[in-house]
């Protein structure tokens, strides 16, 4: 190994040049596939484009000359020559046998005025309820191009076939009365399909039509459609503007034209598949994998020697690292080989030095931040607070006070339920309000009424996840701090609400408040407190867990005017549903 790294530059640059002659005939390769593919995309997306052209032209023809002929029909023969509606309604038809099965004039109740060829109504029609007949009353002033339907409301002879109605809203004046009713052409199906018929499925491109709703007007494979074998085309396509997409229709990406066709709203869609049109350049891929396999071949001796060489100290800090995963941080890092292997492997033993050293820091933080959370979980009930609770208990009953001692051992106890909790420390806003009630409770008899006390909640918002026990603390604090000297007026108001995305819980109380560097020493935990009272821990753990949890744009804001009172504003998110966190 030595050996080879006192070889001249010319020999390793001579084997780097093999590596990097692969990876130039890959990229090559996969740059010419690409761009054939490119070429192969563009070329069918203007071939479907100009069939979809065609067709809409086409069809564009073959609708205007069918308005024409319901124009025809309505304005120069039943509006001004109503006596020969029978023989131009016969003549029209036979004209148009090719594309028109039947010409039909129906009356506003439904019956029969005109048909042509001769025909009668079915026995079990439903005319008016027929969906081309009470479209052309609702807009009037509209033809309306119905979704294809069976021909069965005329007796027929043969089997029952498909077409596509055409109605449109009349007026016919007869004497001194104004008939209203329908005029109906119905279109051949089979028209359709003929102007379809040079799309095929069978070859990788095939088009259909459907109306502005996404309903199927036509497809070639229309009667797979309707018994389930095939998958219908998404009805979004419909909300498509005219032009060129790729999606993915029958399990396969495919190349999609639309376009609109005029008057009837209907969109004209012609399918590529893409899969199909990668098969076409088969040949040309085949050859250019020749090509690369050949340069691989060339190259394999020669790299041969070169992938020992590198690989053997690359493996052995393979090694080294599995065993760094496994837990094993003292090991000593091999630092061999060329000079870049020599740097990694050095780096990576400075990595587990510090990875060791980050480790300790983060057990010794998050101990700390545990204990922090147990501190602050255990100073919500203290023993002082318990011996004091329970003395005024026992002062109460043997004053003959049982009613109010017995609400205050409720109360107590429900307290102590919802610090345990448990072991949970994720509970709803309803619990948490819940707690900090049992709490004034409690301390409003032990203060004998000394303060009032008022909780609000907007409504709906109860369910809403929290922390357990951040509004006790801050309670507790308004209490022993701001209430000090006041007998009989102090107010302690809290209120949860929510904004947009966030809950907010305030506390305001009345007291005595604190000049603005109190209230900032209160939040920064590089300053000492200096009160009467306490040392200020409870307030700085609750805004501690409240980061911890939701992060830095969270926690507290407390507002305060010396001699009017503090308001402490709690900032959370608006959240439903919380990882339990321990």
């Amino acid at each position: 190994m030595n050996l080879f790294w006192k070889q001249s530059m010319r020999t390793i640059l001579y084997v780097l040049l093999v590596v990097m002659s692969i990876a130039i005939a890959a990229l090559v390769g996969i740059f010419a596939v690409g761009i054939y593919q490119k070429d192969t995309d563009r070329l069918a997306e203007e071939d479907n484009r100009k069939l979809a052209d065609q067709m809409n032209i086409a069809m564009s023809q073959d609708i205007h000359r069918l308005i024409q002929i319901s124009d025809a029909l309505y304005y120069d023969v039943i509006k001004s020559s109503p006596e020969y509606v029978v023989q131009m309604f016969q003549t029209m038809y036979d004209s148009q046998k090719d594309m028109i099965e039947s010409i039909a004039l129906f009356r506003k109740d439904g019956r029969l005025w005109y048909v042509a060829p001769a025909l009668k109504v079915s026995s079990y029609a439903r005319i008016k309820e027929e969906d081309w007949f009470t479209s052309a009353f609702e807009k009037s002033e509209n033809i309306h191009f119905s979704c294809p339907t069976v021909y069965d409301y005329f007796e027929q002879s043969d089997d029952f076939h498909w077409v596509i109605p055409m109605s449109r809203y009349i007026q016919v004046s007869e004497g001194r009365h104004v008939m209203e009713g329908v005029l109906l052409i119905n279109i051949k199906y089979s028209a359709f399909a003929e102007l379809f018929g040079n799309s095929a499925v069978e070859t990788n491109r095939y088009s259909f039509l459907m109306d502005s709703s996404g309903r199927l007007i036509y497809h070639p494979k229309h009667a797979q459609i309707n018994a389930g074998f095939r998958e219908e085309p998404p009805a979004e396509l419909a909300s498509y503007q005219n032009g060129s997409y790729r999606l993915n229709l029958d399990g396969e990406e495919s190349l999609c034209c639309v376009e609109t066709v005029g008057y009837t709203g209907w969109k004209l869609v012609s399918i590529t598949s893409r899969g199909k049109l990668k098969m076409t350049g088969l040949k040309y891929r085949l050859f250019l994998v020749s090509i690369i396999l050949c340069v691989i071949l060339g190259s394999m001796a020669a790299s041969s020697y070169l992938s020992r060489v590198l690989t053997n100290p690359i493996k052995n800090l393979e090694a080294d690292v599995k065993k760094i995963a496994a837990g094993n941080l003292d090991i000593k890092i091999h630092s061999s080989g060329s000079f870049e292997v020599y740097h990694l492997g050095t780096s990576i033993q400075k990595m587990a030095v510090k990875i060791r050293q980050l480790m300790q820091a983060i057990i010794r933080e998050q101990e700390s931040k545990r204990k922090s959370e147990l501190d602050s979980l255990q100073a919500q009930i203290t023993p002082h607070f318990l011996y004091n609770t329970l003395e005024s208990i026992v002062w109460m009953i043997e004053a003959g006070k049982r009613e109010e001692a017995s609400e205050m051992v409720t109360s107590l106890a429900r307290l102590l339920r919802i610090s345990i909790s448990k072991g949970k420390n994720i509970i709803t806003l309803q619990e948490e309000l819940e707690h900090v009630e049992n709490y004034l409770t409690i301390q409003s008899k032990r203060f004998k009424n000394q303060f009032t006390y008022e909780i609000q909640m907007e409504e709906g918002i109860g369910s809403l996840r929290t922390i357990k026990l951040i509004v006790q603390p801050i309670v507790e604090n308004a209490i022993y701090h701001g209430m000090t000297g006041m007998y009989g007026d102090g107010e302690i108001r809290i209120h949860a609400y929510t904004e947009g995305e966030d809950l907010f819980i305030s506390v305001q109380d009345n007291g005595m408040g604190m000049r603005p560097e109190q209230a900032e020493a209160l939040l920064d935990y590089t300053k000492e407190i200096k009160t009467g009272k306490g040392n200020g821990l409870g307030v700085r753990n609750v805004q501690e867990r409240i980061q911890l949890y939701f992060g830095k744009e969270y926690g507290m804001v407390i507002n305060s005017v010396v001699d009017e009172g503090t308001e402490v504003l709690l900032h959370l998110p608006k959240v439903t549903h919380m990882e339990e966190e321990l």
